[in-house]
């Protein structure tokens, strides 16, 4: 496929990809521009029967799909990224106009697309071989059949493709339900790829929970991967567990950052800010809960708070200087500014940001940090999901482990210090599924990405989470 445009895509017109076409349907819905508060495009809400629809396709492509060589599918995966490639600035458009996000951080998520797949496609499918005298066993890995993605509104491309790469790499056929917030550029992705992948191997239906729920308990659904809030993945697991289908859940966390005495001040400040606001804080691996050595907390604070006036600035994509978008919708809007409402009734005191939240056009919020507000408070035992974030002084390294330790969820924590030996041990005893040692929480599509507790189970991304899309087979050959 040449990278020229050679397909006519329309970027204010949407549909649900069924079986290789568009389909729209009798009930639309809109997602909102979160700067402006307006509505954006309409949308088509898929029924049952485009779901039923859907699956049949999907069943329908899984045999040849699934007989096709590694190196041929590979290939087939690869031909998509020059089509795409042409696309990059529609699809930043668009990415800015749903979700809000600078455009720079907007380009990065549609870039990274293409990375995830070419990653991926440098990828086998593992093996293993035992021999004796009497008999040769072989561990292979098969894919699961139709599998079914239900993704968030934070990264609506990236976290579409984490899970379509390799559930097609595996040799599995994939089912999208977009977030009602941020349909439009995950719809054009697979919009574009009906023009290089065989009919029925990747499809879209969105539009409500409705259609979520309807999957979970498909009966030709093999696969459920989900990544949202936890109080949905346990709805999920639920669904799931009546035709006992895999799942994959990535859920919510709570994750912390500790702070060594011994670290450069000036240097390590502004990368725990960043990772505590990056993405307006909307990220589910964002440093929420910060604890800093009190040898050095007075000023540690002090240059974050320096850093977060002087490089946290909020705007719309339109403005190149911004380096946060607003929240994206009025549903996490207002459940951030909770956050506000307690920590000023609390009396907590508001390092930098303030206690009330703008009530202007769009959803913004200034970033915000509460200076040593109580362990259980609010602001530490949950998860805002949203720019507003604790520090906390500590002096006894058991006990801060124990206070990072002490929540029920578990998907990522960094340690920052100069003691690499040190610092190493301390990540070894967190109880999360990613650690970072002096860096805030950069996900990668080369690792296993997954969380302990109520974080999630399974895992995607890297080698192992290909294992995720598959079953294991084992077949025992007697020689005589």
């Amino acid at each position: 496929m040449s990278p020229s445009k050679t397909i006519n895509i329309e970027f204010d017109k949407f549909y649900n990809i069924v079986d290789g076409k568009q389909r729209g349907s009798d009930q639309v819905h809109h997602g909102v521009n979160p700067c402006t508060g307006e509505d954006l495009w309409a949308v088509p809400v898929a029924t049952e029967q485009d779901l039923n629809d859907a699956v049949a396709a999907a069943k329908r492509a899984f045999p040849e799909w699934r007989d096709t060589p590694l190196a041929q599918r590979k290939e087939t995966l690869m031909k998509f990224c020059d089509l795409y490639a042409s696309y990059i600035g529609e699809m930043t458009d668009l990415l800015c106009k749903e979700t809000g996000k600078p455009r720079k951080f907007a380009q990065e998520e549609v870039e990274a697309v293409i990375g995830f797949i070419q990653y991926h496609c440098s990828l086998e499918i593992p093996s293993d071989k035992l021999e004796d005298e009497e008999k040769i066993i072989y561990t292979e890995y098969i894919p699961l059949g139709v599998c079914a993605g239900i993704v968030p509104w934070n990264y609506p491309l990236i976290l579409s493709i984490g899970k379509i790469a390799p559930a097609l790499l595996t040799g599995n056929t994939m089912v999208i339900k977009p977030s009602p917030f941020t349909p439009y550029s995950i719809l054009k992705v697979i919009e574009l790829m009906q023009e290089v992948y065989p009919t029925g191997l990747i499809q879209a239906v969105g539009g409500n929970n409705e259609i979520g729920a309807q999957m979970c308990v498909h009966p030709d659904i093999a696969k459920i991967s989900f990544t949202g809030s936890t109080a949905t993945g346990k709805k999920v697991m639920e669904s799931a567990a009546k035709t006992l289908k895999r799942v994959t859940l990535e859920l919510g966390g709570n994750d912390a950052s500790i702070i060594m005495p011994d670290v450069d001040i000036k240097k390590v400040a502004p990368e725990v800010v960043t990772g505590a606001f990056r993405n307006s804080g909307q990220v589910c691996v964002a440093t929420k809960r910060i604890f800093i050595h009190e040898s050095i907390y007075d000023e540690f604070l002090a240059e974050m708070v320096s850093f977060t006036k002087k490089a946290m600035t909020v705007g719309s994509p339109e403005d190149l200087t911004s380096e946060l978008g607003p929240v994206q919708n009025q549903m996490q809007y207002e459940k951030v500014k909770e956050y506000f409402v307690d920590s000023k009734a609390k009396g907590y005191k508001f390092a930098v940001g303030a206690p009330e939240v703008s009530t202007g056009k769009g959803f913004f919020i200034q970033p915000t940090i509460i200076d040593n507000p109580p362990n259980d408070s609010r602001i530490v035992s949950e998860e805002p999901f949203g720019p507003i974030v604790p520090t906390c002084s500590w002096s006894d390294l058991e006990e801060v482990i124990a206070r990072v330790n002490n929540v029920n969820t578990g998907l990522g924590a960094c340690v920052w210090g100069k003691d690499l030996d040190q610092v190493s041990k301390i990540a070894r005893r967190l109880e999360a599924g990613s650690v970072f040692v002096n860096s805030w929480e950069k996900l990668t599509p080369l690792a296993l990405f997954g969380g302990h507790k109520e974080s999630g189970m399974g895992g995607e991304w890297g080698k192992t989470g290909l294992l995720n899309f598959m079953n294991a087979q084992v077949i025992h050959v007697y020689k005589s």
